[in-house]
């Protein structure tokens, strides 16, 4: 699919005008191309869609694209304040297109941003400026729009995970989870995985109960597939749950080892947000051993990568739970 998909790039770019190129990037610049490219390989081409959308009148694919332009920048670690700005800037314009739906499912991703910036009274749910987390679930459950719901609760277990609630989290988790969806883009399932991965392997920390780390295990196994195709995306999620494996079972040279090579990857691929919490669980691991000097270093470097990605509510919470 991938040399399929090259080909038809390249009849593509004989003509920049043509009026099918919209739909066929939309299509191949979310579910086919992050199958085997960074995400931000699709960021250019995904811009290209909308304008020649726009400039053709294909209004509804010219906003796909735009819309998963802007997932993708939230995807890709792009500093958080850029990310806010130009969500801004396309819900505006989704707006007065009348493009209700695909505006919509930009607000769990946009209130997170605003969430971890520090814009909202309480920064693990999706309430704030840009949406109520419970009325936009009444509406898309209602709607029958399945994987607008299972975002809402992914990104809900998310931040969850990330502001420390690891028992919220995981109840959250199971309700993503009783959402049967049949296909998804990979940057979805990469991140479902990764994320259903980290809270299951907390709980196993928290609970002991061995059902927690079996469910962390078909993560790593889910996961794998994507790192294999596309390593630049997946394959420091990929370290970072195998770290958070070898730590529950007690292997702990293999642990210091997974959160190395997930720190370095994260950081030659960009991804900031990654970076930062690998280095925050890393710090978390050298607490149980022990080690205070080691554990203050990565917790120091876990705050700075945050202030670098422009979450200051993470990076204020470091400061306060942990000395360094």
């Amino acid at each position: 699919s991938d040399v399929c998909s090259s080909d038809l790039l390249r009849l593509l770019d004989i003509s920049k005008v043509n009026k099918c190129l919209p739909g066929i990037y939309a299509c191949l610049y979310t579910a086919i191309i992050p199958h085997f490219h960074h995400y931000r390989s699709s960021l250019q081409p995904l811009e290209l869609g909308y304008n020649v959308g726009m400039r053709n009148g294909d209004v509804s694919y010219a906003t796909v694209c735009i819309r998963q332009f802007c997932v993708h920048l939230f995807h890709c670690g792009e500093e958080l304040a850029t990310v806010e700005r130009i969500m801004r800037k396309y819900d505006k314009i989704m707006m007065e297109l009348k493009q209700e739906i695909y505006q919509k499912q930009n607000f769990p991703y946009w209130q997170a941003v605003l969430n971890l910036m520090g814009h909202s009274h309480d920064p693990e749910q999706l309430i704030g400026e840009v949406m109520n987390q419970q009325q936009l679930l009444e509406e898309t459950i209602g709607c029958k729009r399945s994987r607008s719901t299972a975002i809402i609760y992914h990104i809900q277990s998310w931040l969850a995970y990330i502001f420390g609630n690891h028992e919220s989290a995981s109840r959250i988790m199971e309700k993503r989870q009783a959402i049967i969806l049949t296909t998804n883009p990979p940057f979805l399932s990469c991140s479902l995985s990764f994320v259903e991965g980290l809270i299951s392997f907390a709980m196993a920390h928290k609970t002991g109960e061995t059902k927690w780390s079996v469910l962390g295990l078909k993560c790593i196994e889910e996961i794998e597939k994507y790192s294999t195709r596309a390593p630049s995306n997946c394959k420091h999620k990929l370290l970072v749950l195998q770290a958070e494996s070898a730590f529950v079972a007690g292997e702990y040279q293999i642990a210091q080892e997974k959160y190395d090579e997930a720190i370095d990857s994260a950081g030659k691929n960009n991804f900031i947000q990654d970076q930062a919490l690998a280095f925050e669980r890393q710090g978390i691991f050298h607490i149980n051993q022990g080690n205070t000097s080691m554990a203050s270093l990565c917790f120091a470097q876990a705050h700075s990568a945050y202030l670098a990605w422009g979450a200051k509510r993470k990076a204020d919470l470091i400061r306060v739970k942990f000395s360094f």
